[in-house]
Parts: C-alpha cells; structure tokens; sequence
C-alpha cells in the first residue's frame, strides 16, 4: 500500500478514537492512556515507523509525531499532519516534529546510579559562527560523567531535542563536544532549559533564516569533481537538497534511504529535463519550476520536493513520491502543456 493510503487509513483509525482519547487525557486515566498510546504507536508504526506522543497545552489535545532526524520518516509525519481530517481543528493541535520545550521534555527525568538529572542540570556553553550560521557548544553534566563515552553524545542530542526541537537541533547547532568539567571562565552559558530563548535571540540578533518544518532546511553543495559524462546524474556540477544523506548514498552507490522509502509505501526519484536556458536562468529555471510542481503534487499528496541539481547536460528535481499511480497521470499532463519535455526517473528501480 503507498503512503498516501497508509496515511489515509491512520487518520480513519484516530477519527473513531479521538473520543476516547479525549476523555481519557482529560480525566488524566494513565491506565487506558497507555493503552491507546500503544495502539496509536502501533498505527503510527504502519505509516513511517515514527514516534508518537499525546498531551494536553493551553486547553488543546495535542498530537506529535516525532521521526527524529530520519528525514524520510520527516516527510511523511508532515504528510500526516497535512491530511489530518479538518474536523480537529478546533480541539486538536497536531505536530509533524517535536516542539521546543514541551511537556515532555519537564517529564524527562535521567536515572543514572539512584540519582535523577533533569534538563535543569545541563550547562551548554555556546558560541556564535556567523560564517557557517550555526551555533557550536559544549556540555557538562555530571551524568555523562557516569556513563560510557560513547552513549554521551546520544543522550545530548535526545535532550537537546526535547528542549529545543527539531528545527532548531537540525539548523541550528553545530559541534558538540561533552565536558569532564564546568568551564570556569566561560562567557555564553545557560542551562539546557533556557537554551532555546538563546538560540531565539541568536537567530534574531543574526537575521539568520526561520523554518516552518524540519524538511523545510536546505543545503547547498558544489561537488569537486571532474565531469566526464553528460549522462544521467553523472553531469551534476551543484546540488540542492532537504536530504543530504539521501545525496550522499546516492554519490556512494548506497541505497539505504530509498529501500526505507519503499518499506513505508513512498519512493525517492527525480524529474529531469535537458538544460536550453542561458546560463545565467539555467538555476532560476530550475527553482521556479520545482515551486510550482511543489504546489501541484503536495497539496494532492502525491509527491514533495526535496531540492535537485544542475548539471552540464541536464537539470534535476528531486523528490519523494507518495502516490506512484497518480504520479505517472501527473506526468503525462504535464508533458501535455509544457514548452519542453519533462521525464522522471526512480533512483532505484
């Protein structure tokens, strides 16, 4: 079953549930919340192997389904937050990534040794790079000090992100390096829960970009190397994109990214077209029409971009399919109105 109907059918289950769910995380009933949290897990799982989690904020039911920095599992937890049924709007807020400072992370409780650490005892220490646009930081927490070195960097980047989401940890934060020690005379420091108002301020302070979503991050790379085919994917000289492990397996001959996009229904694939523009429109070109195939086949839940590339030959837009069966009726519609012919191609068969 593709995603599209995989996503369908999650959203049939909550609808003859959320009763049920409502009642019992306004009664506070732990007991029959685990269990629907189970089952919705279980559901969940069916879509995109994703977290979920439930809570109650400022009088709302709140839903989030969390895929972490698994950017396939990124895009289709935004999918189902696009198709959630209109008729929860009202009482429902629904998220596609985990929020900064939510009631989760106040819940999160570390238990090393009969000891218990909270957020409250993380010390970030921060600086500001304004040419890479990220903010590098280093940690202590007496902890990390108790488990083996190689766990650290899990449990930090867990706790970031429950304290300052995923948009944040994503285009925000760049080396983290664990302390065995507090720095004595350290200028930018805060504990882990006033963290985010930091990165907030930074943000601001630098006119660095904002994100609706995680998925929404984009990378540029210029590949170093020398161009010896016009073939397909063999020409690119720039690459663009939301998924840049994607890009790297791809460039390695791996496939681990499209096999997990196939197990949850989807595909990763492209559009390209033979470049004819002067130079100077050749990226234009390319970005005006990944826009509009962007608000052609998302809002059908067909297909996302994801970015592209401009090579010698041709141009690329990159993209995860949804839908596969009405993409290919996309496409032959597509080549009905426009000026130039325009394929598409899986990365893998």
């Amino acid at each position: 079953m593709d995603t599209k109907h995989r996503v369908k059918n999650f959203w049939k289950y909550f609808m003859g549930v959320h009763h049920e769910l409502e009642t019992a995380l306004k009664k506070g009933d732990e007991a029959l919340l685990q269990d629907l949290r189970r089952e919705l897990s279980l559901q969940v799982a069916s879509v995109c192997d994703a977290q979920v989690e439930l809570e109650t904020h400022d009088g709302f039911f709140e839903i989030t389904f969390h895929g972490g920095a698994n950017k396939t599992k990124q895009y289709i937890c935004s999918l189902l937050k696009k198709d959630a049924p209109k008729e929860l709007v009202n009482d429902w807020i629904i998220n596609p990534f985990r929020q900064p400072l939510s009631q989760s992370a106040y819940h999160t409780l570390l238990s090393i040794d009969d000891v218990s650490y909270s957020g409250a005892d993380f010390i970030i220490y921060y600086e500001v790079d304004k040419n890479a646009k990220c903010i590098p930081i280093a940690v202590y927490c007496e902890a990390l000090l108790k488990v083996e070195k190689d766990r650290r960097l899990s449990i930090v980047v867990a706790m970031l992100e429950l304290y300052i989401g995923e948009i944040e940890l994503e285009a925000r934060i760049g080396d983290i390096e664990i302390l065995e020690e507090p720095r004595q005379a350290a200028q930018n420091f805060c504990y882990l829960p006033n963290f985010y108002e930091d990165i907030c301020d930074i943000v601001i302070n630098e006119d660095w970009s904002e994100y609706c979503e995680p998925c929404a991050i984009y990378s540029a790379y210029k590949l170093d190397r020398e161009i010896t085919s016009d073939s397909l994917r063999k020409d690119m000289k720039l690459i663009i994109t939301t998924n840049a492990q994607l890009q790297e397996e791809l460039l390695n001959h791996e496939a681990d990214s499209c096999e997990e996009a196939q197990r949850f229904g989807a595909h990763y694939g492209y559009f390209y077209y033979e470049i004819e523009q002067e130079k100077e429109a050749i990226a234009l070109v390319r970005q005006q029409l990944e826009k509009e195939l962007q608000e052609l086949l998302y809002p059908m839940s067909i297909a996302r971009t994801i970015g592209g590339a401009i090579g010698t030959h041709y141009a690329y837009i990159d993209l995860i399919v949804f839908d596969e069966d009405a993409m290919e009726i996309v496409l032959e519609r597509l080549n009905e109105h426009l000026s130039f012919p325009l394929y598409y191609q899986r990365f893998t068969a």
